[in-house]
């Protein structure tokens, strides 16, 4: 099954499609696809592990909250992320949804394609199509 794909129809942004059967899934997906944007995700040898969390009042405000904290992760800890893992996603008294995850990478600096600055709202969405995930995001790059 295909994780993710770029689209080139956005001029001096990137936009990419990513794919998942669950959330979790959909969501690890997203982040190789945004970080892949920016290094070789297949270079990078896993060394560092960071636990991050994200908070949203639905499934498409949670996914770019976790979009938005990776990135920021990488910034202040400058780890090379690669792998995902989504742990935990679950719902507060007040219908919020709650996320843990972990995101694997290397401390030493990867040769980089381009530097993704945020996650925008042009054209993001999240959507369920024939019993599976799709997100589509488009990144300042």
């Amino acid at each position: 099954m295909l994780q993710f794909e770029y689209f080139d129809d956005i001029t001096s942004d990137q936009m990419f499609r990513a794919y998942g059967q669950d959330l979790p899934e959909v969501f690890k997906h997203a982040a190789m696809a945004m970080f892949g944007i920016m290094f070789d995700l297949e270079e990078v040898q896993t060394e560092a592990e960071i636990e991050v969390e994200a908070t949203g009042a639905s499934e498409e405000m949670l996914l770019y909250d976790w979009l938005s904290n990776l990135l920021f992760e990488f910034e202040v800890k400058y780890v090379f992320f690669a792998d995902f893992n989504v742990t935990t996603i679950e719902r507060d008294e007040e219908g919020n949804l709650y996320l843990v995850g972990l995101a694997s990478g290397s401390l030493t600096p990867q040769e980089r394609r381009t530097h993704v600055k945020a996650v925008t709202f042009h054209r993001f969405c999240l959507e369920k199509i024939d019993n599976r995930y799709v997100a589509t995001v488009v990144v300042d790059v």
